[in-house]
């Protein structure tokens, strides 16, 4: 009894599906086993009206469908067609040669006809990844999906079609039916600010620069009007276009969310309210799908009101922000989602905003206040690498800024430096602590400068690590290969400000 291979998805994670089929002379009867969920059940009649179209006779014969390993929770329409594969290589005189290097990843109608399904184009990543050397597709546009993958991708239209491909006989040609469409190809449209809107908060925006090179968190604080949601909405415009391997990634999280986006190369946009409960935010469900954390990955998740968040839903954060990735565990599954964003996040001083303003006069009470910015935990402000006060500027008239392309030119580039550096797509955010260290090229004078200040401040082994991984991505700005003593000592400033403004957080005097 040979095997067909098949691709299934826990979350983000393939893992290979072996398909069996076993026909013999007993009591008529067709039966799938291997934990199938109810989509899969009712593949049996597509099969049969497939094997029926085709004038094979099952009369008198019981036919099981095993899909291995059995252990595993099976869902979805992608197995019918290696379901159906797997029958006729026990019910066909004529020999069907399929190799372990194929993979068979496609939906059926009755009359036989390949079909995608929802989670096509994330099964068909992780196929690439388990090391298919060709993947049999639905009539899909492979030339979207297959740019950054190393497999051969093979779309067909029929069963007859599929059976001659394997036998040899046929050899597939470029399909018309594309896998995307039309709205979906199309280039999502910019409806943020750009850089250029926002006058003056120089500061600000040199920090966002930074912070989008190298995928810092950062937090804006400040009253009303002086510009914290210009920023944030222009700090998108500022962030690099995805690689293909990266849009193929984070269009599969979109497909298995059931999320509405385009396949497009501009780094996702998420800012859910204030009122979102933790599990839409971090994911879940009794078979857990992406929440907006993963939604934003390799793009940005903009919390606005942070202190209207609650504290609970906040502390979740905390274990994405450094690993960037989230382990969703249920009692039926557990599954692992990327979730490598930046976060960006706003806050008014107080509920009514004009604490420590010099324009407004505070209405709150003291206890308010400290309630209020007491929401976001010391741990949670510890992973933020830039907490930025803001207030009220003025501007000239003659001003002028820099608009967000040229901004994105020099992010793109810094990012560039990063990933040739460690030889995948992390930054020096997201990278882990072994990487940025083995990378950093300190001199014993900086690592020593860098030393001192964390000890006479009682910064934790943490912040060393923050103030490398800032300097790093200042450096790499400025396109030098090694980490320049301006570079060391402007992390340091960056710091201080950030720890400034957590300590007056702590003891309730956010201004």
């Amino acid at each position: 009894m040979e095997d067909v291979q098949c691709v299934g998805l826990d979350g983000m994670k393939g893992h290979v599906v072996r398909v069996e089929a076993s026909v013999r002379m007993d009591r008529e009867r067709f039966m799938i086993v291997g934990l199938p969920d109810a989509s899969i059940k009712e593949s049996k009649e597509r099969l049969l009206s497939c094997l029926h179209g085709m004038g094979v006779e099952l009369e008198m014969k019981k036919v099981t469908v095993h899909l291995s390993p059995a252990d595993k929770r099976k869902t979805g329409t992608g197995y019918d067609t290696a379901m159906l594969v797997a029958v006729l290589r026990e019910v066909m005189e004529e020999p069907i040669p399929l190799d372990e290097e194929t993979c068979i990843l496609a939906s059926l109608s009755l009359d036989g006809k390949l079909e995608t399904f929802r989670e096509l184009v994330p099964a068909v990543h992780q196929a690439a990844h388990l090391g298919f050397r060709r993947i049999v597709l639905p009539p899909v546009d492979v030339s979207v999906i297959g740019r950054s993958l190393s497999a051969q991708l093979v779309p067909l239209y029929d069963i007859s079609q599929l059976l001659d491909y394997l036998r040899g006989r046929y050899t597939p040609e470029a399909p018309d039916a594309p896998v995307f469409t039309a709205e979906e190809l199309q280039p999502e449209t910019n409806t943020m600010q750009d850089f250029s809107f926002v006058r003056g908060q120089s500061q600000a925006k040199r920090a966002l620069e930074i912070a989008a090179a190298g995928g810092h968190h950062a937090l804006l604080t400040g009253p009303p009007g002086c510009g914290k949601s210009m920023l944030a909405d222009a700090f998108h415009t500022i962030l690099p276009d995805l690689q293909d391997d990266e849009m193929l990634e984070v269009y599969s999280v979109y497909q298995i969310a059931r999320g509405r986006r385009g396949y497009s190369a501009r780094p996702p946009y998420r800012a859910p309210h204030h009122s979102a409960s933790g599990i839409s935010l971090i994911g879940g469900g009794t078979y857990p799908i992406p929440g907006e954390i993963s939604l934003a990955h390799r793009g940005v998740l903009f919390l606005d009101e942070l202190g209207e968040f609650s504290r609970k839903t906040l502390d979740l954060l905390r274990q994405p922000m450094e690993s960037g990735y989230v382990t969703i565990s249920r009692v039926r599954q557990s599954v692992t989602y990327p979730a490598a964003f930046t976060l960006l996040a706003s806050t008014n001083p107080c509920p009514c905003g004009y604490y420590g303003s010099s324009e407004r006069y505070c209405t709150c009470t003291p206890q308010q206040v400290k309630a209020y910015q007491l929401k976001v935990s010391g741990p949670l402000l510890d992973r933020l690498d830039f907490v930025l006060p803001l207030k009220n500027e003025g501007f000239s008239t003659g001003e002028t800024a820099e608009c967000s392309e040229v901004i994105r030119a020099r992010t793109a580039l810094a990012r560039q430096r990063q990933y040739k550096r460690y030889g995948q797509t992390v930054l020096n955010g997201n990278a882990s602590g072994s990487m940025v260290l083995e990378h950093s090229r300190l001199t014993d004078e900086q690592a020593d400068r860098i030393e001192a200040v964390c000890y006479g401040r009682k910064w934790s082994n943490r912040t060393q690590l923050k103030l490398i991984r800032l300097a790093r991505t200042i450096a790499d700005l400025d396109g030098t290969e090694a980490i320049s003593d301006a570079a060391v000592e402007e992390a340091v400033d960056w710091k201080q400000l950030a720890s400034l403004q957590q300590d007056t957080a702590r003891s309730g005097l956010f201004k």
